[in-house]
């Protein structure tokens, strides 16, 4: 009896499964989400490589009466000219563009019955356009009436009679088209073409193919050349990169959508719009004496503020200055001194009482959770008291104002109830909102994380009445990654968007900044990193928004629900057909043997035994007959040997320096003749190799090395930068010989061990963060090891090796390689690994 009740649901499960599929479908399709688009490029490229998607690339699509084409559309300012769109008719032999072009600042859009006459012209200016960002598109045709209506932006539409009939079975190609091969860059979302009768709408939510699927999921047709845009809301986009040798700021300022990264003598503008970069000395230096380079827009006066509150020597001068961004000159603003050292505080700008608000903080071995603020009208500091919910002390902290509420939200950060350093610290996943007009706060929730910690960076967005974002990294970590986090305002959920972000924060001045443009529909981060608290390095980069998850950038095309709905219909489609196969199919099976994490074959790459240098692991030399005469090399002639070769990349290294660096505290003819000896003794031993030698160019040392010659720390600079895979055989030999100059203890090298490292470090990272995106399992676990061969403690490479074993469900080989990591761990720290593989195993598998 069983068994016939199991075959009657198992033949009626088609009919179920059938339903739940188009429950799905029309969950998908009623979904409000904005398609993310296809990226076209025009014709700045190759014919070939120039984008062409064609919507029905077998069967037309048929209208009777009226039918209308409606899609959005992005046009960049530094667009070429071209043909947009294509709609033809095969059987009337009718075809219809739309053609762009820019003239006298206007965006010029002209609708053409093909190879006859222009229809319809539409201009409109071209700032409105780029302010916009996207704009929508509307074709419709009259069948019965003959005429076609144009609508651009939402300008008035224009009607114009075209012979046209009914039926009409339209055939629609974007960008490339047979010989219309001149296209513009531009993008495109959002694409439905219909009528009251039935409509056919594509999201343009892939992420990778040549397939472009209807909101069901359908294929219809085909893109060549394209970039989904998908992708862009998932990878950071690294837009520049800035320098600065002594101490600076940086913003964004929305507005213009411009990026200011200033010191005290100069001021680098970069343009996220149009990717113009541009750089100047202010006409008189900055008067505040830069230290952190705190700052913040104010947009009414169009000037940057930036202001100090604390010296480590004693200093009278100003503390807050602006900087009018019109003519670039600086204006004192106040001399008040806080004398508080406020590291990390979280900051907001008042523009309605024309007040900066600061929280929290930490110097001087203490937390801070006072609030205070600048008044710019009196130009004075002072405390503001709040009343309500109290926030322990903390820092990293960050602030956030709400454009629906205009409350400030604070979250997050470190610190103790205590507010002394000495008693330890806790992380706090906490949030607070501010109402600046009654001076009051609220605490709205606690989060209880139990995974890897982590701190905000400075600036929450807050877009609508839901939803906070934010970026997070783990500040204990001299390499990380940073992460970028939605909360919801209302209860804490949250989730992680994106991939990460690269971060060297080992220095109190590193910091990051999340910044939204609603206009541009982007997130732009900026990482500012120091390794001096001196110098920095600015990176900027850009995601659009919304952002997506690993899971949304995966999904299947058209199931881009926001509320998850659709995915869970789809789930319980697939547990019940998997069910049913259960059921009507289970056999005893044979457990599949345990998968191995390899490396895919590979030819393994010699080095040379002739001719031949190492500078990693052992420093060993081969001559031209393959005789290692690495016991030539005193521990001078290596020293003088590296310096040279160190510094070969550029013009070299000077006399004078090589004789201080080597040569500190000789006389000075002492120094010189030591100098003259060495580089003779090396010029001596450098002669039983071929391919090398030391040239002297008006008063610098330098090594030449050609081909012949084979270097290891040479070869892994060219094939870094030819872009060599980090995990490439070649380079991983040279690794597994050791570390970079092992043995060699002076301190003048640290600085190229340094940055030899922290070079492969951040490419392993980056191969790290690749891997995984790809779920490339094999290719995570051999960049976590290889990574753990260059920094032996990196929990990072710890982490993703143990994700990537766990993937493949190799808990045994994960215990011996948590084992190996802790010995190495307590070798080099001299204290055991404070984490147990149980915690990490929990934390990876959840």
């Amino acid at each position: 009896m069983t068994m016939i009740s199991l075959d009657m649901r198992a033949d009626r499960t088609p009919y179920f499964i059938y339903f739940l599929s188009i429950l799905t479908t029309l969950l998908l399709v009623s979904n409000n989400l904005l398609g993310q688009g296809i990226r076209f490029t025009g014709s700045s490229q190759p014919i070939e490589k120039r984008t062409s998607a064609n919507f029905f690339s077998e069967d037309a699509f048929t209208f009777r009466d009226q039918f209308a084409i409606n899609f959005d559309l992005h046009v960049p300012n530094n667009s070429t000219m071209g043909y947009i769109v294509r709609i033809k008719e095969d059987d009337q032999g009718s075809i219809i563009n739309l053609h762009y072009e820019k003239e006298d600042g206007q965006a010029v859009f002209r609708l053409n019955e093909e190879g006859k006459a222009n229809l319809i012209t539409v201009r409109i200016p071209l700032e409105q356009l780029i302010e916009q960002h996207w704009f929508p598109v509307r074709i419709a045709y009259e069948l019965e009436k003959g005429q076609i209506e144009l609508q651009i932006a939402r300008k008035p539409a224009q009607v114009t009679k075209v012979p046209l009939r009914s039926p009409y079975s339209a055939n629609v190609t974007f960008g490339r088209s047979d010989y219309m091969i001149d296209v513009p860059s531009f993008s495109l979302r959002n694409f439905r073409i219909g009528n009251n009768d039935r409509e056919m709408v594509f999201p343009l939510r892939e992420s990778k193919g040549d397939k472009l699927h209807s909101a069901s999921g359908e294929p219809m047709g085909n893109v060549a050349n394209g970039t989904w845009l998908m992708n862009d809301a998932y990878h950071w986009h690294k837009n520049t990169i800035m320098h600065s040798s002594t101490p600076s700021g940086t913003l964004y300022d929305p507005k213009t959508k411009t990026i200011y990264y200033f010191n005290q003598d100069s001021l680098a503008i970069y343009e996220i719009q149009t990717g113009v970069k541009r750089q100047l000395r202010f006409p008189s230096r900055c008067p505040v004496e830069i230290k952190l380079g705190n700052s913040f827009m104010v947009p009414e006066e169009n000037r940057l503020y930036i202001y100090e509150t604390h010296y480590t020597t004693p200093y009278t001068g100003p503390t807050v200055a602006s900087l009018d961004l019109a003519n670039f000159s600086w204006r004192i603003e106040s001399s008040d001194y806080l004398q508080r050292e406020l590291n990390h505080h979280a900051v907001a700008y008042l523009p309605d009482s024309r007040q900066l608000m600061l929280f929290g903080g930490y110097g001087n071995m203490v937390y801070s959770n006072d609030f205070l603020r600048y008044d710019l009208k009196d130009k004075q500091w002072s405390a503001a008291p709040m009343v309500g919910d109290s926030i322990l002390p903390r820092y990293f902290t960050s602030a956030g104002r709400s454009t629906v509420d205009q409350k400030i939200y604070i979250f997050g950060g470190m610190g103790n109830e205590s507010g002394q350093h000495i008693v330890g610290r806790k992380y706090f996943y906490d949030l607070y909102s501010l109402d600046p007009k009654s001076g009051t706060t609220k605490k709205l929730w606690d989060v209880d994380r139990k995974d890897s910690p982590f701190v905000p960076a400075r600036g929450l967005v807050i877009p609508d009445s839901n939803w906070i974002y934010m970026l997070g990294y783990p500040e204990h970590l001299t390499h990380s990654f940073i992460k970028l986090r939605r909360f919801a305002l209302q209860d804490g959920r949250y989730e992680v968007l994106g991939d990460s972000i690269p971060i060297y924060s080992d220095r109190i001045s590193t910091h990051a900044n999340l910044y939204f443009d609603p206009n541009l529909n982007k997130l732009v981060a900026l990482v500012q990193e120091s390794d001096d608290d001196v110098r920095s390095t600015l990176t900027v980069y850009s995601l659009d928004f919304p952002a997506i998850s690993a899971a949304e950038l995966d999904a299947f095309p058209g199931s881009g629900s926001r509320s998850h709905i659709g995915f869970y219909v789809l789930g319980v489609t697939v547990l019940c057909l998997g069910g049913v196969l259960y059921v009507r199919y289970r056999r005893p099976k044979q457990a599949d043997p345990e998968p191995l994490l390899t490396a895919p074959p590979a030819k393994q790459h010699e080095q040379p035994q002739v001719n031949r240098i190492n500078l990693f692991g052992d420093f060993t030399v081969l001559d031209r007959r393959g005789v290692d005469v690495s016991h030539l090399f005193s521990t001078r002639l290596q020293q003088v040997f590296c310096l040279l070769l160190f510094h070969s990349h550029h013009t070299g290294i000077s006399s004078n320096l090589l004789t201080h660096l080597l040569w500190p505290d000789k006389p000075k003819d002492k120094a010189k003749t030591s100098r003259g000896v060495a580089i003779n003794n090396l010029r001596k031993v450098l002669s039983e190799l071929d391919g090398i030698e030391i040239v002297y160019e008006e008063g610098h040392y330098r090594v030449i090395v050609e081909s012949i010659c084979y270097c290891d720390y040479w070869r892994l600079q060219d094939l870094l930068a030819n872009g060599t895979e980090i995990l490439s055989p070649e380079i991983l030999n040279m690794l597994e010989r050791g570390e970079f100059l092992l043995g060699i203890d002076d301190p003048i090298f640290d600085k190229f061990k340094h940055d030899s490292e922290s070079m492969l470090i951040d490419n392993f990272q980056k191969q790290l963060a690749k891997s995984r995106a790809d779920k490339d399992w094999s290719s995570l676990f051999r960049a976590a090891e290889a990574l753990i061969m260059v920094d032996a403690t990196n929990e990072l490479a710890l982490e993703q090796g143990l994700y990537a074993l766990y993937k493949e469900k190799l808990e045994s080989r994960a215990k011996t390689f948590y084992k190996r990591f802790a010995e190495n761990y307590r070798r080099l720290m001299g204290e055991e690994y404070r984490r147990s593989f149980e915690e990490l195993w929990l934390r990876v598998t959840q």
